[in-house]
Parts: structure tokens; C-alpha cells; sequence
């Protein structure tokens, strides 16, 4: 086992202890038909397993693009997202549906070609874990189709990467109430809700425990800008630069195919699905954490770039966000 996968390896175990730790304490899971310290020990092994498979995969794709001090920051970031706790304290859906996502990132980048298996896990995450995912198979089939190779390849990869949802949708076709809630289609409308709900979550990541409403704003603007403006000139200067085969090269348009339908699909359903509820944590973390890799990945890449007081602004607004995380 090689350094990386060791570090994968305490990334899963600590990830998982500790939310293990705090579900048992909280008492929010238990197994049914058990008592007492078999169903308290028990109950929230699910949720404690999804967040280990949820910083390991981080961990590997920013150690395998920047490096390893990429990776543990990528891992660490994630854990002290300010939602990554409440998630998994509180939901059955969300674990599953961030682990899942985080998955499909990996073999997008590591096996792009293989578009059976990122299909696979996307229409696991749409069919059988939230619907609200819906974007996760479309944007499997766009990466598939976007790939260098003959025409009629591209399509032969699409089809695959689209024929694991065929194949949900068809197991699924006797429970459709299960996908859709019992909510009837219809336009809604309503699209600056859906904005608003998804950003409230957004900004809570960015600046954990702020509340004073004037130095949030300028906080969410200032943090997002920065990031943006990182990962473009990281993309720009380095990823670019590299050969079409280097993992650093894939990363930046495969999180953006993933991230940019994975909110088209949320957005989607909540405009054309009467009664469905607008973006919760549960729905929107995913697209914090595909973030969070590729912010950590662009840092690590342009940090030998940066001016020394580049590099000590950097340093000031890391440290101080994760100690605001920590205390959130």
C-alpha cells in the first residue's frame, strides 16, 4: 500500500469515528428491533461509513492531481465544512448521495473512458438515493461524449454511461412515486427561491458562524471572488499547460461538467416537480465538496508561484477559516 492510500486509509478511519462518535452521542440513529448499546453502537455505523468514503476520495484525487499536502488539505477542508457534521448527523440521504458524488468525480478523472462506471454510479445516486441528483447521469454522459476519440465511440460511451439510468428507471417503473415524492409535474417557478436557498447554504460554508448580515455579504462575495479567481488562473497557468493525459488536466473541466449539471438537474426538478422541496443541505453540500477539492487542488498548484505575501495572505485566510469551521 503506497503512502497515498495510507493516507486515504486515516482519512476514512478518522472521518468515520468521528461522526460515529458524535451520532451515537446525539442518539438521532438506531437499529430497529435492538436496545440499549447494540442498537445506540449499531445505528450509526451507515452514516459514519459514507463519511469515510466521502474524505477518502477527496483525499486521492487532490493527492493524485497536486500532491499530498493537496490531498490532506482537501480531506480536512471537507470534514470542517460547517454541514459536513450536521449532514450526517441528521439525514439517511445525504451521506450516501455526497459519498456517491465524490466517487464519480474519481473515475471521471481516473477512467474517463469508462463511462459504464461513472453512469453507474450516477444513476445510483438519481434513482436510488435522491432524486434530486437527477443531473448526475446527464452529466456522466456529456463527459463520456466529450472525450477524444471516433464519433461513433463518443456515442457508443454516452450510451453506456446513460444505460445504467435505463436500467434504474425500468426497476423503478412500478414505484414512481418513490422517485418523485407523490408530486404531480408542473411548472413552479420560483427560480430566485431556488437560488436563495442554495446560496444561504453556500454562504454558510464559506463563513461559518457569521451572522451579522453586512459582514456576511462582503465576506460570501469576497471569499467566492477569490476562489473563482483561483481556480480560473490555476487553470489558465498550470492545468493547461500540462499533457491532455495528466490528471491535473482533467480535474477542471470534469468537476465543472459534474458540478454545472448536477445544479442544472436540482434546479430543474424543483422548477418542474409541484411539491418538491426547494435545495436543502442534503442536495447542495455535493456541490460544496466537488469545490472543495478543486479550490485546495488550485492553492497547492499555484503556491510556489505566489509572492511571499501571497503566500502569507493565503496561509491568514485558511488558518482562519478552519478555525471559524471548527468553531461553527
Amino acid at each position: 500500500m503506497n503512502s497515498a492510500r495510507r493516507r486515504a486509509l486515516a482519512a476514512f478511519a478518522i472521518a468515520a469515528v468521528w461522526i460515529w462518535w458524535h451520532a451515537r452521542a446525539g442518539g438521532f440513529y438506531f437499529i430497529v428491533g435492538m436496545e440499549g448499546e447494540a442498537s445506540a453502537n449499531l445505528g450509526p455505523i451507515l452514516p459514519a461509513f459514507c463519511a469515510g468514503l466521502s474524505a477518502a476520495p477527496a483525499l486521492l484525487i487532490a493527492n493524485a492531481t497536486a500532491g499530498a499536502i493537496a490531498g490532506v488539505l482537501a480531506a480536512m477542508v471537507l470534514v470542517l465544512l460547517p454541514g459536513f457534521l450536521s449532514l450526517h448527523l441528521e439525514s439517511l440521504v445525504g451521506p450516501p448521495l455526497l459519498a456517491l458524488t465524490l466517487f464519480m468525480l474519481a473515475v471521471m478523472i481516473n477512467a474517463p473512458r469508462f463511462s459504464l462506471a461513472y453512469g453507474t454510479l450516477a444513476a445510483t445516486a438519481a434513482a436510488f438515493v435522491s432524486p434530486q441528483a437527477i443531473g448526475l447521469p446527464v452529466g456522466a454522459a456529456v463527459w463520456a461524449f466529450v472525450q477524444r476519440a471516433q464519433p461513433t465511440s463518443m456515442r457508443r460511451r454516452a450510451g453506456l454511461a446513460l444505460l445504467p439510468l435505463v436500467a434504474a428507471v425500468v426497476l423503478l417503473r412500478f414505484n414512481a412515486d418513490r422517485w418523485l415524492g407523490g408530486s404531480a409535474l408542473g411548472w413552479r417557478g420560483e427560480l430566485d427561491r431556488v437560488f436563495r436557498a442554495a446560496g444561504t447554504i453556500i454562504g454558510n460554508q464559506l463563513v461559518p458562524g457569521v451572522t451579522h448580515a453586512t459582514v456576511r455579504f462582503f465576506g460570501i462575495a469576497d471569499l467566492a471572488l477569490l476562489a473563482i479567481a483561483v481556480v480560473v488562473v490555476a487553470w489558465r497557468r498550470v492545468a493547461r499547460a500540462v499533457p491532455d493525459t495528466a490528471l491535473l488536466r482533467r480535474l477542471y473541466p470534469a468537476a465543472g461538467v459534474l458540478a454545472l449539471f448536477y445544479a442544472i438537474g436540482l434546479a430543474i426538478r424543483t422548477l418542474l416537480v409541484r411539491g418538491a422541496p426547494v435545495p436543502d443541505l442534503v442536495s447542495v453540500i455535493p456541490l460544496a465538496a466537488v469545490s472543495v477539492v478543486v479550490i485546495m487542488t488550485s492553492v497547492v498548484t499555484l503556491w510556489p508561484m505566489w509572492p511571499r505575501w501571497g503566500k502569507a495572505l493565503a496561509f491568514v485566510m485558511i488558518a482562519g477559516w478552519l478555525q471559524a469551521a471548527i468553531r461553527a
